[in-house]
């Protein structure tokens, strides 16, 4: 569209310019063979027309570099928001394994999974309470990691990339995490407020509230 615009205004100043120049009388009632008057007329058009024309050019020159700046941009940011996806997947998946990994109970019980006392399937006294308490720890420190990665992705990548989906995953597991605060300790406390602001994109708080409600939105 850009590039027709620039092809009509070129093709309006030649057929003004060679317009006037006939409208005034520079041929005279008709065409002349006299190659002077010729030589005048091409004068005029490179006079007249020449420097129009030329900022036209200039101006098709600064589009196109524009244009391929705004191209280089996106395809920064496409590169960047890549990055920052591969590593969200990367710690994700880490979380997946330790939630999902076997975690031996007491009193001869069958084995279960983080996951499920964090979903209350079982009841949280099975699983024996020290590996319990390791995990829950370990899973801290990767949701902690995870919550910054999505921080650092939403100041990097234009809003273009939309991180609510990433928003939401940190959001589920950190308030399955937070009804065993006792079990982790009131230090727990800490790096749950931090993970709580970066996922709602908020860099102070007066006074904490992440454990008096819910995270996700």
């Amino acid at each position: 569209m850009v590039i027709l615009a620039f092809a009509l205004g070129g093709l309006l100043v030649l057929t003004g310019t060679i317009g006037a120049y006939v409208l005034f009388g520079g041929f005279g009632p008709t065409f002349s063979p006299n190659s002077v008057e010729w030589a005048n007329f091409g004068s005029y058009l490179g006079g007249v027309a020449g420097p129009m024309l030329s900022f036209l050019a200039l101006m098709a020159v600064v589009w196109t570099v524009r244009l391929q700046y705004d191209l280089l941009r996106r395809d920064h940011e496409k590169q960047t928001a890549d990055q920052h996806i591969r590593w969200l997947d990367g710690i994700y998946r880490d979380i997946l394994d330790l939630l999902n990994a076997p975690l031996r109970s007491d009193g001869g019980a069958e084995s279960t999974t983080t996951w499920a006392v964090l979903h209350q399937e079982v009841d949280r006294s099975i699983p024996n309470q020290g590996i319990l308490k390791a995990r829950l720890e370990e899973l801290l420190k990767l949701i902690t990691q995870y919550c910054q990665a999505v921080a650092l992705y939403r100041e990097n990548v234009t809003e273009f990339f939309d991180a609510r989906i990433f928003q939401d995953r940190g959001a589920r597991i950190l308030d399955t995490i937070k009804p065993f605060l006792s079990l982790l300790g009131p230090n727990a406390a800490v790096p749950i407020e931090f993970c709580d602001m970066h996922l709602r994109g908020e860099t102070k708080r007066a006074t904490p509230e992440a454990l008096r409600r819910k995270t996700r939105i």
